[in-house]
């Protein structure tokens, strides 16, 4: 068993220059687990609800029980049956259950580490492909979300719109794998001695043995058993699956001292303490246990852009859950947060937000005008405010399109905005998790943009987006020799 960082560096290593394939398998390669139960289970939902997947839920649910195994011939079988239950059913229906499969199962389940081993591949100049004896509406969504183009996978036939109930052979399963693969190595110029392949599953041993770079992930036994013959890389993803009694204590004590934080800043308004000293207390409660019993250090780069005499406007972007804890560690004190309104109703962070007084915003509607005001209020106290210009996260951590907001707040109170990077948030929590891992937190603090530079908020805001979306794709690169020698 290799570590991931030292794969991470070889990745860059053993680039050679020639056009490279990275293939990825999906079922407990990139996600922990089957898409297929993720899939069965939301096709019985639907067919609780209407008559036309009744056929296919029957099917599925010998999956769900384990009746049908991943091995031989049995495979091709069920693959057929469920394909055969299928005739007639609109692809547009399928397409729909997939998306929420992924919503509901399969989002939850993304290994962090496959995630950054996508981005190196990605980072090295590879094509990435995922190659799976799942199903497109399966695959797509995660294809879509690791920003991946390139499928191959089983095929349904399909006319007029609906399953005919035939399968478009041969099956990406086995030495389909290795033909799909063929296939999409000679559509960019590389041969398989080129191109890497990463699989749990003995069932690809075929195309294992015919890449030049094989690496068995979460292994098999019986794939262990080749790969330590063969002297292939192994890894093992930790970041799902059964969870470490750290991480769950972690997440316990980091949980704990949010509804102690929160009883505390009760009791102090109770006592009559100050309304900003009491969110101070609070906040720097939260920044100092919070962060410490989460597990996380800091690595801070440009620390004197946070020294200021009045207020400002720190803008981030969003990576994770743990962003507050992270805020609150950089800030400490005079901050008010803007936060979507769906937040306010959460039952652990609700009631500590309420008392930090921060600032909820509903984007759906269309009049700011009440939030605006909310907001100027706040800088006119002498407070500062904290705002995400993404207004959502990424699974990859990838820079969303900013937003206007935070700027033209800037140029009306004629007050600095500083720009906040987070690099690596969603090592220690990434989107869908629910444990929180041990991690050293990067962090950059850019020099705050007087107000009087914002002469377009459009460009202003543009050109911060980019300047974000540079600097986090190049510490990934500068990052990954550093961690062959980790």
């Amino acid at each position: 068993m290799i570590r991931l960082e030292h794969h991470l560096g070889s990745i860059e290593q053993l680039t050679t220059g020639r056009p490279t394939v990275a293939f990825f398998d999906l079922d407990r390669t990139l996600i922990a687990g089957y898409s297929i139960l993720a899939m069965a289970r939301e096709t019985m939902r639907h067919a609780t609800r209407q008559g036309d997947l009744r056929s296919a839920a029957k099917v599925m649910n010998d999956v769900l029980r384990h009746r049908v195994d991943k091995s031989g011939g049995n495979y091709h079988r069920v693959v057929r049956r469920v394909t055969r239950a299928l005739r007639g059913v609109s692809e547009v229906t399928l397409t729909q259950l997939g998306e929420q499969a992924y919503r509901n199962s399969i989002e939850k389940s993304l290994y962090s580490e496959a995630v950054s081993l996508v981005e190196a591949h990605r980072a090295a100049g590879h094509k990435l492909v995922i190659v799976s004896a799942a199903s497109r509406y399966q695959v797509e969504p995660i294809a879509r979300v690791l920003g991946i183009d390139e499928i191959c996978c089983t095929s349904l036939e399909v006319q007029d719109g609906r399953f005919t109930g035939q399968l478009v052979v041969p099956l990406c399963f086995g030495e389909g794998k290795t033909l799909a693969a063929r296939r999409v190595a000679r559509k960019h110029r590389s041969t398989l001695d080129d191109c890497w392949f990463y699989s749990d599953s003995s069932d690809d041993l075929p195309l294992l043995r015919a890449v030049g770079h094989p690496v068995a992930v979460n292994a098999s036994d019986k794939l262990g058993v080749h790969a330590r013959t063969n002297d292939w890389p192994q890894l093992e993803f930790n970041s799902r699956g059964q969870p470490k009694l750290e991480n769950v204590t972690r997440t316990l004590l980091a949980a704990h001292t949010m509804l102690a934080t929160t009883a505390i800043g009760f009791v102090g308004r109770r006592l009559g303490v100050g309304a900003n000293r009491n969110s101070n207390r609070m906040t720097q409660l939260i920044g100092d246990v919070g962060t410490a019993v989460a597990g996380l250090d800091f690595e801070i780069e440009g620390r004197e852009h946070l020294q200021r005499k009045g207020p400002a406007i720190f803008v981030f972007n969003h990576q994770s859950l743990l962003d507050s804890l992270v805020l609150a560690h950089l800030l400490r004190k005079d901050a008010v947060a803007f936060c979507k309104k769906e937040m306010a109703t959460n039952p652990l962070l609700g009631p500590l937000l309420r008392q930090l007084d921060t600032v909820f915003v509903d984007r759906e509607d269309k009049n700011q005008s009440a939030v605006l005001q909310q907001a100027l209020a706040v800088l006119a106290s002498g407070r500062s405010l904290v705002i995400a210009p993404e207004g959502t996260r990424s699974v990859l951590g990838e820079i969303q399109p900013f937003k206007h907001g935070a700027f033209f707040l800037a140029r009306k109170a004629g007050v600095p905005l500083v720009p906040i990077v987070l690099h690596n948030v969603k090592d220690a929590l990434p989107k869908g998790a629910l444990l929180i891992r041990p991690a050293t937190i990067r962090v950059t603090i850019l020099p705050p943009i007087a107000p009087e530079k914002i002469n377009s908020v459009r460009q202003s805001c543009s050109a911060l987006e980019e300047e974000y979306i540079q600097l986090l794709r190049n510490s990934r690169q500068a990052a990954l020799p550093a961690r062959a020698v980790a």
